[in-house]
This record gives structure tokens, C-alpha cells and sequence, in this order.
């Protein structure tokens, strides 16, 4: 070696020493005409490969050779290539053997006006790079064919690869200069394979479609019915437009390309049947279900002249005053609500009032004899008990995918001779679609806001906030981080969000609504008419939640039907809207929020949310002569209601994965279909474990065992705790011979939630309380060292008797 290794060049240094392209330089190294001083190994992309290294005396020695190395086309230094790997040139950088090609294809293009073209193919070849190669020619043929008896032709086409002939070889390859008769030779023996494999291939595709519609005819026969026989021939009819080309090569020759043309119609013919099949059994489900005429579903309200009122406003309209005071001067009435807590405050007024009252939710039932006026949720609506006034609040969650379902139903079928609608008047035009379906009168009263809504111009200050504000945020990590800064700067916290029970719920409502809270942190749950009492002033924290699904903005509706709390009539002449300085811009937050509470909220429009109910699941178990709830659910979910012009389905996305999960559960499908409609959290993996233990306890012993919690433990916890207890009781209210220990887990429900209280409470009043005067400090402050010392005394005391316990263990 003339050079230290350092010294050497790189493959990207040749074409400058040597005046030629890189693909040159490639192919000579590979013919041994440029030696190889040494191989490297480098990364790239993250792979070891091995990268040739160059003696630039040497290469720059070699300058002079390269006018005879293209002279002979880089067929010289055969006898290097001999004891070395031999590849075939690529013929787009190969100019001898290149244009000696495409100087052959050119007249058989002209004379057969067939495309053809060189198979130029990319191969791994353990080199720095991929290498291209020559594979051959592929041509395409195309030529119309009868396919389906009794119809036009349509075109066949067939894209064959196939090797050069040897002839065609000889001229391309030859390493002397060639003749014009040669390559006229060559083009004619390439022109006469090309013409041989059309003609072959296209007598084999004939003889094959032949057999192909004799056996069409004998499957057809063998439906009696003609609708389903021009089904299938219409399904293959639509196959056959979007046909695309039959790949063939000499492997199979042209019997192989009749071959794979026979596959392709044959699937074709098994997609067209099975797409038939899988209609009618759509259309044999959706008319057992009565889906495609969904109110014919509810008879008894279809026999029923029922009237609609949709008493439309914002928050603080006084509409579900009014609907209740319809529903009260009735003699019989049902109010349903989009809470339990909800349902349970209505149940408690109209008690008070001396009605005959009762309550229904998911998970409780109060019943006492003769009660004419009951407060449900609205999932648990009758549809057989015949009322005089239905009211259904917050009618606009018939946008909901998860839960519009329930507004959907009970719409449609609530047996009621007059159906109250509350809700905000964004949901006008959904409701007046909806009621399109039944053709009954639909009357629209519009109440305005008691008492003014406006946007404060400066954003709030966290430290400043004063009695009667409420903070929203979206998250319950946020919601507590929220209060313990308020807890901190010396505020009296109340809490209200989801995971909460609504017990809990409406015990720290209380706390605010009574003043022992001076603030109020609180999720959009406030957002759903519970009874907070004065709240003055609502605070954006954010103007962005996770739906389930994505981190979104709110939308107008959400600003809306939130920052409309503010201002209780008869507490505050008006209600004011703001927001944390960390949202952003006020600028822009104000104009958001500002644009939302002048009623720039999209409108409800489009289709509204069903869910299959008991029969229609039977149903489709029938036609798909499958019991497993899983996949019945999963085909209900993509065929019930497609291409329906007035309704959608629900989203059962959860509802699926746990009747998946239950189908391993052997019990009976309308059994499973009960147990993955229970309200289990599918992210709580606890929760959703032993909602399969139940089953299975339920299936096993008839009988299922109470949950046995502890209650000395953190928040987060007993959070959980309490929606599983929930989950339970939920289900004896369906099973009540086999969940037989309510008492117990509704105790259990009340000691949890109490627990919870308990800690919120503890933790809602800071001790290092700003007194708010120097009287009061001065009167405070010996009490407080009392206090101190007391406390002191206690930890010692409870100190050394956890001691004296672990010692005397």
C-alpha cells in the first residue's frame, strides 16, 4: 500500500479523480478494473456496513484507462470479474447495453403498439447500497373479454414480466460494436415472443372464463330466489369496474395469468354472495328490531296524543322552574334527570311539598304505595306507566355520543300526554327533527336570563378571589391542585367534581351554598343545574378538557352552559366570567368567552344517538346464530341504524370491550348484555376485574358476594371504592335474588362517602388562617396557642402509645 490507511479515499472521491460518474466508478470496481486498498465499516442508519476505501495515487494512475473502459462498454477486465462476484450492469447507467435496448424496443413498440418495457429491479446486495438490475422485459396486455353471461365485454388486462431472449442477449450483450441488421434481428425475435405470450395468454384467459361462467350459472341455479340471484350478479357487476390488472411472468406462463384471473373473479364472486348475505341479515335485524321505523318501537306512547313544550333558555332562565311546576299541578308526573343527585333533590321538594313522591335512579329505588310523582334518572324511564306530564331536563344532551341515547328514548317513547322539554335553545333544530319522525306538535317558549351575564375586563387573581366565586377546571388532578393554592393563601375550599359520589357532591355543595366555603373548585358538573346556591362570579382556569378522546377547546355550548351559573337570581343582580391569567391572552379568552354568552354556541343538528336495546340484541344473536355478546354488539354498532336519515349510534366502544371480556363468562347473553351496561369505569382496572369476578360468581353460585373495603385510606382510593360499590348496587337492582347484601354496601356507599367528607373538610380550611382584622388577631391569638399546645400534647401522647404498642408486640 503506497499510503497510510488514514490517507485513503472514499467511493465519493472517485468521480473527481477519474472524471466520470459515480455509477461508473460502481461498475468498474465491481469488474476489478479499480482496486479495493481496504473495507471500513461505518454506521449508517443506524447499520454496520463495510465501505471500500481507495489508493488516490493509484486511482489517479488509472485516470488514463477510463476512455477504454467505456470503449468496451465495461466488459473489459474479464478475467478480474472472473475471480470475483459478476452482477449485471444496470442498464440506466450501462449506456452500451441501454441504448442497444431501447434501440430494440422501439420498433416492436411501433409495430405491436403494446407497452413494453425494461424489469428494472432494486436487490439488497450487502453493498453500501441497493443495487438495480436488469430482470428482463415486462409488456401489458389488454383485450375485451365476455366475463358475465348476457353482458357487454369488458377489458382484460394482463402485466407479464418475462426474460430476454437469448437471441435479444447476444446483440445486447455482445462486447464488439453491433450492426444495424443485428439489432433489427433482435428486434423481431423480442416483436415475435411478445406476439407469442399475447396470444397464449389471452386463448388461456378465454378457455378459463368459459369454464368460469358455466359454473356461474350452476351457483346461481342454486338460488331460488331471483332478487338474491341479481344481487350477487350485480355485486360482481360492481367488482368488476374497479378490476385492475393480472400480474404474470414466466414462472406460470400464460396458463398461470388464466389462473390468477380465475382467483380474482372467483373472490369476487364470494365477496358478492357474502355482502348479499350479510344485507339480508342486516335487514332481518333492523326489521325484528324495528329500527328502521325506530317509534313504532314505543306503543304505548305511539297510542297516546302526547303534546310537546320545549321550554328553551340559558342557565338562570327559570325553565326547570317552570317544568316543575307543570309536572306538581299534575296528577301524575315523571321528572328525569341527567343525575342521581338531581333526581334526588327533585324527589325531596315534591316531598316537601307533601306529594305522593318516589325516585328511581340506576342504583336506588324509593317507591312507597300510591306515589303519582316520580324523579328518575333518565336511563331508568318506564315506558309502560302512562303519565300526565313527562318533564326530561337538559334536553340538550341529545348531542352526546356517549349518553344522548337515553334523551333519544325517552322522546320518542316517554308514554306521557304532555313531554317538557328543558334545555338550552341550541337544541331547537335537533329536537325538531327528531319529533319529525312522529309528526307531534312541538311547542317552542323561549326564556331569557334572570339577571345579567357579563365578562370582566381584567383577568382574576388566584390570591384575590372573594366569597361566592367558583374556579372550573377539567381535570380532578387540577381541581386539587387548585385548591390546596387556594387552601394555602388562607381560603375555605368546597369541591365538587366527578369521580366524587353524589352524596359527596352535594354535601360540599352545601358547604358553599352555606357559607362555611368561601370558594368553590369545582369540574363542569356545576354545569348540570345542581343546587349551589349563590355563586357570584365563575373562573376559568382553562378553556381546553380531554373528551375521552382528544384534548380539545370548549365549545361555545360549554362556555356557556358553565359560565351561566354565575349570578343567582335573587342573590346577585348580575354574574360575572373570567379567567386564570395562565389561560392565555385575555384578549382572546374574553372575546371567546364573550362570543359564547351572546349565543354564538353551534347549533344541534344531524342525527340523533340510539343504543340496541334487549330485543334487537336477541335478534341479531338469532340471524348471526352467535351467542357471543362481543361480536353481536360490535355488528349491531356498524349495521343497526347505517344509512338511517334521522338517527346514529351511540358510541359502545366500552360497552363492547367489556361484553368481549364477559363473553369468556358462561351465563346468558341477555345476562352479559345487563352486566356490560353497568356504569364501570373501562379504565379502572380493578373495577372492571371484579366486575368479571361477579359474573362469574353469578353464573357459578347464584349468589354474589358483597365487596368488603376498608375505609381508612387515601382519596384517590376511596373514590374508586365508592363507584364500585355503585357498580354493584346497580346490578341488584336488576338481580335483587342474587345481589342479596344491599344494606350492607349501601352502609359501606355512606361510610366511604363520609370518609371522603371527611378528608375534603379537613383539608378544605388552611391553619395558617389570615386574620382578617388586628382585633381578631389579638382576641384569636392566645386561643390559638392553646390550641397548639394541645395539639402538641396529643401527637406526644399518641406518640408514645404507638410505641409502647409496637414494643409491647
Amino acid at each position: 500500500m503506497s499510503k497510510r490507511s488514514k490517507n485513503l479515499v472514499s467511493l465519493n472521491h472517485l468521480p473527481g479523480i477519474l472524471l466520470a460518474s459515480q455509477a461508473e466508478c460502481e461498475r468498474w470496481i465491481d469488474a476489478g478494473l479499480i482496486p479495493v486498498a481496504e473495507r471500513r465499516t461505518v454506521q449508517r442508519r443506524g447499520r454496520s456496513v463495510e465501505e471500500p476505501m481507495f489508493d488516490p495515487e493509484v486511482i489517479a494512475q488509472l485516470a488514463a484507462e477510463v476512455p477504454a473502459w467505456r470503449e468496451q462498454g465495461g466488459n473489459a477486465g474479464s478475467e478480474q470479474r472472473s475471480h470475483g462476484r459478476r452482477r449485471e450492469s444496470d442498464p440506466s447507467t450501462d449506456d452500451a447495453t441501454h441504448r442497444r435496448r431501447q434501440s430494440i424496443l422501439a420498433p416492436v413498440r411501433k409495430n405491436t403498439g403494446l407497452y413494453v418495457a425494461e424489469d428494472i429491479r432494486r436487490i439488497e446486495s450487502g453493498r453500501w447500497k441497493p443495487e438495480r438490475v436488469f430482470a428482463g422485459y415486462r409488456a401489458v396486455f389488454s383485450q375485451p373479454m365476455q366475463v358475465l353471461p348476457d353482458s357487454d365485454p369488458i377489458e382484460i388486462a394482463v402485466e407479464f414480466a418475462f426474460a430476454e431472449p437469448l437471441e435479444v442477449a447476444a446483440v445486447v450483450l455482445a462486447p464488439a460494436r453491433v450492426e444495424r441488421t443485428e439489432l433489427a434481428a433482435a428486434s423481431e425475435a423480442l416483436e415475435a415472443r411478445l406476439i407469442e405470450l399475447r396470444d397464449a395468454t389471452f386463448e388461456a384467459c378465454r378457455q378459463e372464463l368459459a369454464n368460469w361462467r358455466d359454473e356461474l350459472e350452476i351457483y346461481l341455479d342454486a338460488f331460488e330466489d331471483a332478487d338474491e340471484r341479481q344481487a350477487i350478479l350485480s355485486g360482481i357487476r360492481a367488482a368488476l369496474d374497479k378490476l385492475d390488472r393480472v400480474h404474470a411472468s414466466d414462472k406460470g406462463g400464460p396458463a398461470g395469468a388464466a389462473r390468477k384471473l380465475r382467483q380474482k373473479l372467483d373472490d369476487f364472486r364470494s365477496k358478492a354472495a357474502a355482502r348479499r348475505l350479510r344485507h339480508l341479515r342486516e335487514a332481518q335485524i333492523r326489521e325484528a328490531s324495528g329500527y328502521e321505523r325506530y317509534a313504532a318501537i314505543f306503543p304505548v306512547a305511539r297510542s297516546l296524543n302526547r303534546r310537546f313544550l320545549f321550554l328553551a333558555g340559558p342557565t338562570n332562565s327559570g325553565k326547570t322552574y317552570e317544568a316543575l311546576k307543570l309536572a306538581r299541578e299534575a296528577e301524575t308526573a315523571e321528572i328525569l334527570s341527567p343525575l342521581r343527585l338531581l333526581a334526588l333533590e327533585h324527589f325531596e321538594r315534591m316531598s316537601e311539598e307533601g306529594l305522593p313522591a318516589g325516585m328511581v335512579t340506576g342504583e336506588e329505588r324509593v317507591l312507597p304505595e300510591g306515589a303519582t310523582h316520580i324523579a328518575r334518572t333518565i336511563e331508568t324511564l318506564d315506558l309502560h306507566r302512562v303519565v300526565d306530564v313527562c318533564v326530561i331536563d337538559e334536553v340538550q344532551m341529545l348531542g352526546d355520543p356517549s349518553r344522548g341515547w337515553a334523551w333519544t328514548q325517552a322522546m320518542i317513547g316517554a308514554p306521557a300526554r304532555l313531554v317538557v322539554l328543558t334545555g338550552a335553545p341550541e337544541a331547537i333544530p335537533l329536537v325538531e327533527h327528531l319529533l319529525a319522525m312522529t309528526g307531534e306538535p312541538l311547542e317552542v317558549k323561549i326564556l331569557k336570563r334572570k339577571g345579567k351575564l357579563r365578562v370582566e375586563g381584567v383577568p382574576a387573581n388566584l390570591n384575590k378571589l372573594t366569597r361566592g366565586d367558583a374556579v372550573v377546571a377539567f381535570t380532578r388532578r387540577d381541581v386539587h391542585d387548585l385548591r390546596t393554592r387556594l387552601v394555602k393563601a388562607g381560603r375555605t375550599v368546597a369541591t365538587v367534581y366527578g369521580a366524587l359520589g353524589p352524596e359527596v357532591r352535594r354535601a360540599e355543595a352545601a358547604r358553599f351554598r352555606n357559607g362555611e366555603a368561601e370558594i368553590l373548585v369545582a369540574t363542569d358538573a356545576i354545569g348540570m343545574g345542581l343546587n349551589i346556591g349563590p355563586l357570584r362570579r365563575v373562573v376559568f382556569s382553562t378553556l381546553r378538557k380531554f373528551d375521552g378522546v382528544r384534548e380539545r377547546q370548549l365549545t361555545a355550548m360549554e362556555i356557556k352552559q358553565i359560565a351561566g351559573r354565575a349570578g343567582r337570581f335573587g342573590h346577585h343582580d348580575e354574574g360575572l366570567v373570567t379567567a386564570l391569567p395562565e389561560v392565555g391572552a385575555y384578549a382572546q379568552v374574553e372575546a371567546v368567552i364573550g362570543n359564547a354568552l351572546r349565543g354564538d354556541a353551534a347549533k344541534l343538528r344531524g342525527k340523533a344517538y340510539v343504543r340496541p336495546n334487549q330485543e334487537t340484541v336477541l335478534s341479531a344473536s338469532e340471524v348471526l346464530q352467535t351467542d357471543r355478546l362481543g361480536r353481536v354488539l360490535q355488528h349491531l354498532n356498524d349495521t343497526l341504524v347505517a344509512g338511517h336519515p334521522d338517527l346514529r349510534m351511540a358510541d359502545m366502544e366500552e360497552m363492547i370491550a367489556l361484553a368481549t371480556l364477559l363473553d369468556t363468562v358462561s351465563m346468558p347473553i341477555l345476562d352479559r348484555l345487563s352486566y356490560s351496561m353497568a356504569p364501570v369505569d373501562g379504565r379502572e382496572q380493578l373495577a372492571v376485574e371484579l366486575l368479571i369476578d361477579w359474573a362469574r360468581q353469578h353464573a357459578r353460585d347464584g349468589r354474589v358476594q358483597a365487596p368488603d373495603f376498608g375505609v381508612n385510606t387515601d382519596l384517590l382510593k376511596l373514590e374508586a371504592r365508592v363507584k364500585i360499590a355503585t357498580s354493584w348496587l346497580w346490578l341488584a337492582q336488576r338481580y335483587p335474588d342474587v345481589f342479596e347484601d344491599v344494606e350492607a354496601v349501601v352502609d359501606l356507599r355512606a361510610s366511604l362517602n363520609a370518609h371522603i367528607e371527611e378528608k375534603l373538610v379537613a383539608t378544605s380550611v388552611s391553619h395558617r388562617r389570615k386574620p382578617e382584622d388586628k382585633s381578631r388577631r389579638d382576641r384569636g391569638g392566645q386561643a390559638e396557642r392553646q390550641r397548639k399546645n394541645r395539639r402538641r400534647r396529643s401527637e406526644r401522647d399518641v406518640g408514645e402509645t404507638e410505641s409502647y404498642r409496637v414494643r409491647g408486640r
